[in-house]
């Protein structure tokens, strides 16, 4: 209690079970994650992503996405300008479950840039991960 108290977000008592563990780590990351605008809308210059129907408009044309290019965009979008590690994205776009390449970002990305239109919405950062910002 003390530590709830102090600032902690959550604690487990001993015994406990290692399913219980990682259910409380993923709940306290899902809450530290950026959230989007109660609208479920994020612009980007021209790029529209409406979070809430799914649906992402560039120039006022909407744009036919697969499901994890979709979360992949909206992935990018909560934070325009900012550089988001692949961690961060193979954990808020594919979660614990994909056994599969890394590669599987950059194949998802290209198809992106592709329906995009222009390569330049999304930057690749060296090292790290990708960015989103309005080409110029």
């Amino acid at each position: 209690m003390i530590g709830l108290e102090l600032g902690a977000d959550d604690y487990v008592v001993k015994p406990f079970g290692l399913r219980e563990l990682v259910a409380r780590i993923r709940a306290v990351s899902r809450r530290s994650l950026p959230q989007p605008p109660v609208d479920g809308h994020l612009l980007v210059g021209d790029l529209l992503v409406d979070t809430r129907a799914r649906r992402v408009l560039l120039d006022k044309r909407e744009l036919k996405l697969t499901a994890k290019e979709f979360d992949l965009l909206a992935a990018l979008a909560a934070e325009p300008g900012a550089a988001v590690t692949r961690r961060a994205l193979f954990e808020n776009v594919w979660e614990s479950h994909w056994f599969g390449s890394t590669k599987t970002i950059d194949v998802h990305v290209a198809s992106l840039r592709r329906k995009l239109g222009d390569p330049g919405w999304i930057e690749t950062v060296r090292g790290v991960g990708f960015r989103l910002r309005a080409p110029e």
